[in-house]
């Protein structure tokens, strides 16, 4: 893609999105350059930690990320997805492997969050979501379930947890209808969630992969070498509602 082109697509679409997509909001990427986990001696969040000893530890890890959320808006990118889906009509699907709830926020419908989302949180003894919105905490940085009084963990899939079935199902049948896959801003090196994008499952459609650093999976992918912002901002769908149209 030259610079200024654009690319029409059509649909029905799925956009399957890593922390790249996020960048332009403030946040940044786990494994790319300036990635939080550059620095190969730190260790994700685990499954290990959920004790409820060990909670006050683990919401002091992801504190840094939650203040960095309270801050952001949705990215040009996250903007770019929605308009795709109420200004051009598609089909889209979003299917994210990041947590930050920012594809919500900027009016995407139908999102499928692999890894959970920090903007929510879920009781230890009886399993009730919550919105982390809606929560008091202790003393100690630990959010209490405003259903039951609980203590709360975050609603996030952590390492060594698997991925919620009904989403993993819901995400695999989208990337099955889809006549247009984009990967955004992801490196293809978590699993499971990687498994959903070989070829198997995607070579029916048209693949596009949107990344300045990281090529793509494996051959049969167009990559387009920009950040997230500024090459979803050149896709369009095969035509425009107007915002006359009843």
């Amino acid at each position: 893609m030259t610079s200024g082109e654009t690319v029409t697509i059509t649909g029905p679409v799925v956009f399957f999105t890593g922390a790249g997509a996020s960048v332009g909001a403030g946040l940044p990427t786990y494994r790319g350059t300036g990635g939080m986990y550059e620095d190969t001696t730190l260790e994700p969040p685990h499954a290990r930690d959920v004790t409820l000893k060990g909670l006050p530890a683990l919401w002091a890890r992801f504190g840094p990320r939650l203040r960095r959320a309270e801050a952001v808006t949705p990215a040009a990118a996250h903007q770019s997805i929605a308009a795709l889906e109420h200004d051009h009509g598609l089909d889209v699907t979003v299917v994210t492997q990041n947590v930050d709830g920012l594809h919500t926020a900027a009016g995407s419908t139908s999102v499928l969050e692999l890894h959970g989302s920090l903007q929510r949180v879920r009781c230890m003894e009886s399993n009730h979501t919550s919105a982390l919105v809606d929560v008091t905490w202790r003393n100690d940085g630990v959010p209490l379930c405003p259903t039951c009084g609980d203590v709360c963990r975050p609603d996030v899939v952590l390492f060594g947890e698997s991925l919620p079935a009904g989403t993993w199902d819901g995400a695999a049948a989208a990337i099955r209808d889809a006549a247009t896959i984009v990967g955004v801003g992801t490196s293809a090196q978590v699993y499971p969630a990687v498994l959903l994008i070989v070829d198997h499952r995607t070579e029916h459609a048209r693949r596009i992969w949107i990344n300045p650093e990281t090529p793509p999976p494996t051959d049969g992918w167009q990559w387009i070498m920009a950040t997230a912002d500024e090459a979803l901002a050149r896709l369009r769908g095969p035509s425009t509602r107007s915002t006359t149209d009843e």
